[in-house]
């Protein structure tokens, strides 16, 4: 099969999975939450979630819309997705382009029981650089707003229900970080939204994402389409003339949301030795906010785990009680950082 016959392929079987697209379903209803309201956490679809952390009762994941000339796939950050989109190819992937989902698929599948199922949610939003997926959620929650209320007074709910958008100012793996943070946290138990939302902010302040991107000339190409002045280092870096002239491939970094280059290396596994370094000095020097590092990968993760710097980084982590994180990468993050690539984000103490 030729690759443009296995990319249609692939994108046709992908696309008969949102034939029957999956619905939020009612939940029975705690008595406790009339003392304690029940917040949900959602992210969307190009956070790099692992399965048990998408599995919670307590996650919801906002789709994404992938769009490619000719087809569109609603990306609900399911394994069958992201079982298709790894064997997309990189010209595939390179087409694609990512925005935030329509709010009518967006009410077809959330709508009511989003709004009942949860008194508070905190949506944990990817760099508005990226994608600006919040405001379908917002818009569908303020066309229903009426409904929502009676439908809550019916079911003996507190009528009012609460929306917080956190900008992670992060991607790829820094929002599963936060979120994996988040969802252990005292005031996620507590439905300490005030709380929440302080603690948000300050991991947001404290997340580096380091990428090792598989193919820079796509990040380039795709990145610099969306016209973001924020995006302008890693379109810089990544540029064709660049990679050319200079080593091709770029180290890129997003610390506090903001992008940047942090070095060159002529091989991409040299680039991916440098994202996997970063970790290990933060160990070393004691640089961890929280002894956790998320990474996602484009690729198999059974070998990742046994590269040498790996097995060096798993050592060091485990002597330290460090823990690691290893998901694969989502179809949107295949689209943003390229295919191939790997990530890896980490929360770094305050400089003094």
């Amino acid at each position: 099969m030729h690759d443009d016959d296995k990319n249609a392929y692939l994108l046709g079987f992908a696309s008969t999975q949102q034939k029957i697209p999956e619905r939020e379903e009612a939940l029975p209803i705690d008595p406790d939450r009339a003392q304690i309201p029940l917040t949900g956490l959602m992210v969307d679809a190009g956070t790099d979630l692992s399965g048990t952390m998408a599995a919670d009762r307590r996650v919801r994941i906002l789709p994404l819309t992938i769009q490619w000339p000719g087809r569109t796939l609603l990306d609900k950050g399911t394994a069958e997705v992201r079982t298709v989109s790894r064997q997309l190819s990189h010209e595939r992937i390179r087409s694609a382009e990512v925005s935030a989902p329509s709010v009518e698929a967006l009410s077809y599948r959330m709508h009511p029981h989003l709004a009942l199922n949860f008194d508070r949610l905190l949506l944990l939003a990817t760099h508005p650089a990226l994608v600006e997926a919040s405001r379908s959620v917002e818009q569908m929650l303020k066309d229903h707003q009426d409904e929502i209320t009676h439908l809550r007074r019916e079911r003996h709910l507190r009528p009012d229900y609460a929306l917080e958008v956190i900008n992670t100012r992060s991607l790829l793996s820094g929002p599963a970080l936060q979120a994996r943070l988040l969802l252990n946290s005292p005031e996620m138990r507590m439905g300490d939204i005030p709380g929440l939302r302080r603690l948000a902010q300050t991991l947001a302040d404290q997340t580096e994402v380091w990428l090792a991107p598989g193919h820079p000339a796509d990040v380039a190409f795709t990145l610099g389409r969306l016209e973001h002045p924020d995006l302008s280092p890693w379109v810089q870096a990544c540029s064709t003339r660049l990679t050319q002239i200079m080593h091709r491939y770029p180290v890129l970094s997003c610390k506090a949301g903001a992008f940047g280059l942090e070095a060159r290396t002529s091989k991409w596994k040299s680039a991916a030795s440098r994202v996997i370094d970063a970790a290990a000095q933060a160990i070393w020097t004691n640089a961890l906010a929280a002894p956790v590092i998320q990474l996602s990968f484009d690729g198999s993760i059974r070998e990742l785990r046994d590269w040498p710097e790996m097995q060096a980084l798993k050592k060091m982590a485990a002597e330290n009680e460090v823990k690691l994180h290893v998901t694969h990468m989502s179809l949107g993050g295949r689209v943003w950082a390229s295919a191939q690539s790997l990530s890896l984000a980490l929360l770094r103490k305050p400089a003094g």
